[in-house]
């Protein structure tokens, strides 16, 4: 009580902003003291408030518990509705328990393959790749929109091959795709893919199709069949953006979609010599700087940056391109790769403790398994390949 007796005796003493500094300090600490009590009408447990995930009301109470776990009923009359702390997060009817989420996120960060993260965890390959996807549109809602570019931006194009991995139906791809599931093929092989689908009588009534598939060059990169163009920036100041816009070649108007608000007025925009960025520049008043293919460099502006983010793109889907995503998913992965990319300099362990906190803190209905099978292509097909898959 002397204590007390003593800073009662001071108070008086005190400035109006050293006493409002008093109060606010006063309320910290029986916030944090409380672990979960009730202050001023907020339910708090640890540091957090409790809110109703369905309505965003704060007037909740407790409501007995669940398999353990901590239920809580929303007392705002429109609502009602009962929740747990997990309720519309990454971890609604989640098998995974919270060591099992942290070392997903580590085999997310370091690039394992889908089966050796299953292995590491004692899940299935199926378990992961959903949980994996369900991460990264997190992600896509919470840095969606990516990055503007302040001052001098390097854009290029990086291509990849179109990617139907998970398909099964042989018709998908010889009648709708005129080509086969993987590139690899032999002759040999094409001929009897072919005769045990069943369609390899049927197509020796058309010989120009039959000939398109098995010598047809549909495969080479950069054709308009084969391939997915991602749109690459970045600038000085580290401002990053990467994604996939379009099957075959860029033209002007997928720049004007994905780049048309992108540049602070006093921005440069550094290319290689592809004339769509030419075209672009003038459209939106942008300087330009050209780099020729025969050098390095033009005066003070050249394409390092860019190219050095295409190696590390390479590399984000290894070698043997074991870890390339169906083209329905590209975006997703690569969403993955720029938020690890923007955050490069934090260890591993740094990474996946934000990727953690990240998407237990994010509210909002987690995806479905079905939706992410019926999942459509946020990208221009040009009527090449169905929109969806």
């Amino acid at each position: 009580m002397a204590v007390l007796d003593k800073m009662f005796s001071d108070l008086g003493s005190l400035t109006d902003e050293e006493l409002e500094e008093l109060l606010s300090r006063l309320e910290v600490e029986k916030s944090s003291r409380a672990n979960a009590g009730d202050v001023k009408g907020l339910l708090i447990e640890g540091d957090k408030v409790i809110a109703c995930p369905h309505c965003g009301q704060t007037k909740v109470v407790r409501c007995g518990k669940k398999d353990g776990k901590q239920r809580y009923k929303c007392k705002d009359n429109l609502c009602g509705r009962t929740f747990m702390r997990t309720t519309n997060t990454m971890f609604t009817h989640t098998r995974l328990n919270r060591e099992q989420w942290l070392e997903l996120l580590r085999g997310m960060v370091e690039g394992l393959s889908i089966n050796k993260i299953a292995d590491n965890i004692g899940m299935s390959g199926k378990c992961v790749w959903y949980n994996e996807k369900k991460v990264m549109s997190v992600l896509m809602e919470v840095f969606g929109e990516q990055d503007d570019f302040v001052d001098i931006a390097e854009c290029d194009e990086y291509s990849v091959h179109l990617s139907f991995k998970g398909k099964r139906d042989p018709a998908f791809f010889i009648y709708k795709l005129g080509r086969f599931p993987r590139h690899n093929y032999t002759h040999a092989e094409k001929v009897k893919y072919l005769q045990d689908a069943g369609f390899w009588d049927d197509l020796q009534k058309d010989p120009e199709a039959l000939e398109q598939l098995l010598h047809g060059d549909c495969y080479l990169a950069g054709t308009n069949r084969d391939s997915v163009c991602i749109l690459t920036g970045k600038d000085r100041s580290g401002n990053l953006f990467a994604k996939p816009i379009c099957v075959g070649n860029m033209e002007g108007f997928h720049l004007s979609e994905h780049m048309d608000t992108r540049f602070a007025k006093d921005a440069i925009l550094v290319t290689d010599c592809n004339n769509t960025y030419d075209w672009f520049a003038d459209y939106r008043g942008i300087h330009h700087e050209r780099v020729l293919s025969t050098k390095h460099a033009n005066g003070p502006y050249n394409l390092g940056r860019v190219n050095a983010l295409h190696s590390i793109l390479a590399a984000f889907w290894s070698e043997s391109k074991e870890n390339l995503p169906a083209t329905k998913y590209l975006e997703c992965d690569i969403m993955l790769f720029w938020w690890l990319e923007k955050n490069k300099d934090l260890t591993t362990k740094q990474l996946v403790e934000e990727l953690y906190a990240l998407v237990s803190n994010h509210i909002n209905n987690p995806i479905t398994y079905g939706e992410l099978k019926n999942r459509k292509m946020n990208l221009d097909t040009k009527g090449i390949i169905p929109v969806q898959v």
